[in-house]
């Protein structure tokens, strides 16, 4: 049986092609989408109102600010929409900061089925949508607030990871892509490549791709997808049975994916596609669901916020999380790049190959890694699961430890400098012959 190295990619591993990193994403999402009454974004004056109530600065990005607008779509959303009953939540306690937020007007002043919302209040809105699902006024406008700041964040990834068969703004002479590419291709020689990123771009698969090396991504699609409407349909068959070919999966969706809110009968059952480029305009319509009852929840492209273990139960992230978990189990090697640790629901998938596979061996990358005190994170949320050895760290030298005897190495360096090692004959050879396990477990 091939051998299977299992790669999980985070925020640091495509800042070499110029993707955004949190900070920068958190400073777009603060100055994007509606005003309130005073002339603030909303997501600034969430973000205010967090420091007024104590958290500190370091605490609060895109994801805290987007989830917190999540959370008020749950309260002010109908437990059920058809009987109209109020949330769970809206019969126990009491709204703050409605008069300053909800900044709109129903268009006509009636709200009826298919009503729709000036933004601001009494100003036509060009992408305001039709309400169809019994959504509550201050529901729907939340709904127009996070599909504006989806659109910012697609936008954004567009800048570095555009890619079509007409036009690609993708750096295909950066040396991290030879060096990247290079380093895939010795590891391919005998190994299946299974690939899963939390970006929201189709960056290392266009540059495999572009390498000779076929890899599939959930769709039927090489480097280019096909301009066409309504795009790919995902190939969930396929992700569930083939473990063995290269893949390229985003656990967190991706700015080329889009939903469509209604199925072909008009009915509200939505589906994601693989589109040609990134979605850069709102939708037609909102998707909308409740995967907990009573919790109503937006489909989007891209999982962001703190709902992500609700929205990976949607098809096609249900089904990549799913290949993801299993592939962890069975993975001679994981190599983890760019990655904070800090989405439990990824993390349960590493433990749990952890505590059942006891020959994987685990990579970890992060020049931060120490900095931001990871290590200790590492030792309270992986460590635990490993079943034998000791945790205490030996150093080849300031920038690479291991643990556990060399089942988990760490190499407090950036993406590049990494690949640089890789790619050296010599340190694999002084590497692994001197300082780590076998790998032909």
């Amino acid at each position: 049986m091939k051998r299977k190295t299992v790669f999980l990619f985070g925020a640091g591993a495509t800042l070499p092609w110029k993707s955004p990193t949190t900070s920068e994403l958190t400073e777009l999402v603060r100055q994007s989408g509606f005003k309130t009454f005073s002339g603030v974004y909303i997501t600034e004056f969430i973000y205010l109102i967090l420091l007024d109530n104590g958290y500190n600065q370091n605490d609060i990005n895109y994801e805290t600010i987007i989830n917190v607008i999540e959370e008020l779509i749950v309260y002010h959303s109908y437990f059920n929409n058809e009987k109209k009953t109020t949330s769970l939540l809206g019969c126990f306690f009491n709204p703050k900061f409605e008069e300053e937020i909800f900044n709109f007007s129903i268009k006509g002043g009636k709200q009826e089925h298919n009503y729709k919302l000036d933004i601001p209040k009494g100003v036509n809105y060009y992408f305001s949508k039709y309400s169809q699902h019994n959504e509550t006024p201050k529901e729907f406008f939340l709904q127009h607030l996070i599909a504006e700041l989806i659109v910012e964040i697609n936008d954004r990834i567009s800048k570095y990871a555009y890619h079509t068969s007409g036009r690609s703004i993708i750096d295909f002479d950066l040396t991290e892509t030879s060096l990247f590419t290079k380093w895939m291709k010795g590891i391919e020689l005998k190994s299946s490549l299974r690939i899963y990123t939390l970006n929201y771009d189709r960056l290392f698969k266009i540059l495999l791709e572009r390498s000779n090396i076929s890899v599939f991504e959930g769709f039927n699609c090489g480097e280019y997808v096909p301009f066409g409407y309504p795009g790919l349909r995902a190939n969930v068959l396929k992700i569930l049975t083939d473990f063995d070919c290269n893949v390229h999966y985003n656990l967190h969706g991706s700015s080329f994916w889009e939903v469509e809110p209604l199925d072909k009968e008009q009915l509200p059952n939505s589906e994601i596609f693989l589109t040609a480029a990134p979605i850069t305009i709102p939708n037609n319509d909102h998707a909308i669901l409740q995967m907990e009852k009573g919790k109503t929840i937006m489909v989007n492209n891209i999982i962001t916020g703190y709902q992500k273990a609700q929205k990976s139960l949607i098809t096609p992230y249900k089904q990549m999380q799913a290949a993801f978990d299993r592939d962890c189990c069975f993975a001679n090697e994981i190599y983890i790049v760019g990655y904070s640790l800090g989405d439990e629901h990824i993390n349960e998938s590493i433990k749990t190959a952890i505590r059942h596979n006891g020959n994987v061996k685990i990579t970890l990358v992060d020049p931060f890694f120490l900095k931001n005190k990871l290590d200790f994170q590492m030792a309270i949320k992986l460590f635990p699961f490993r079943q034998s050895g000791y945790m205490n760290p030996t150093s080849m030298n300031n920038k690479v430890h291991k643990f556990f005897d060399g089942a988990f190495i760490l190499y407090t360096m950036d993406f590049k400098e990494f690949l640089e090692l890789e790619n050296d004959p010599l340190h694999k050879f002084m590497f692994l012959s001197k300082w780590r396990p076998s790998l032909d477990n």
